[in-house]
């Protein structure tokens, strides 16, 4: 599956505080950031577009409506942070830790996670439209009454994932492994492997409520 990628500048701006920069604008566009560290204090209501962010710690953040444009994230990490109701447009996430992250109630388009740790992630009640997970191991990530839309899962180890109440369509989970999946009763629309259906059975039979002997 193609996606979009991030529309990036030909040159970036270097903000000499990149701390004080967020703090004072609530639109950043053009820069590219190293090596630094926010702290819930310091990302708040933010706007970014057109943007690189490099060995970046989002760690603990909490930041409301932080709406994302044309950016790339690589080797960035993002435990235990917090975007609720955020947007994600055109947006490539690389080697990136992200145990812990909140999306809920946020929206995805165009977005690539490659090479990604994702860690009990909370996806509940997010749209996801042309998203590829690719090369990621992904445990216990919740897509709980999440809309699914054009969505490849490839090469993936894939530990535990729930999509309990999801509503979703043409999503391609065949070129991974996985071990459990929860939510069978909102699989309609969901590609699979006929080795993952074998593997797969006693999960949907427990969740049908049938009895195996």
């Amino acid at each position: 599956m193609k996606i979009l990628s991030p529309i990036l500048p030909p040159s970036f701006n270097r903000p000499d505080d990149l701390a004080t920069f967020f703090l004072d604008e609530d639109t950043v566009t053009g820069i590219i950031a190293e090596n630094e560290f926010f702290t819930s204090e310091e990302l708040t209501k933010t706007s970014v577009s057109e943007s690189t962010f490099r060995k970046m710690s989002f760690s603990r953040v909490e930041a409301k409506r932080f709406d994302v444009l044309d950016c790339e994230f690589k080797h960035c990490d993002f435990t235990t942070s917090n975007f609720p109701s955020s947007s994600w447009y055109r947006v490539a996430i690389e080697g990136a830790r992200c145990s812990g992250m909140q999306v809920t109630e946020s929206k995805f388009r165009n977005v690539s996670f490659k090479n990604s740790k994702l860690e009990l992630m909370n996806f509940r009640f997010s749209d996801l439209e042309n998203v590829i997970f690719e090369d990621c191991v992904l445990d216990d990530v919740d897509f709980y009454s999440a809309k699914l839309k054009n969505v490849s899962f490839v090469n993936c180890t894939i530990n535990k994932i729930s999509f309990a109440s999801a509503r979703v369509t043409s999503t391609d989970l065949s070129e991974s492994s996985i071990e459990q999946i929860n939510g069978a009763n909102s699989l309609k629309g969901v590609t699979i492997s006929y080795d993952q259906l074998m593997q797969l059975a006693p999960f949907f039979a427990a969740e049908a409520g049938i009895k195996i002997k």
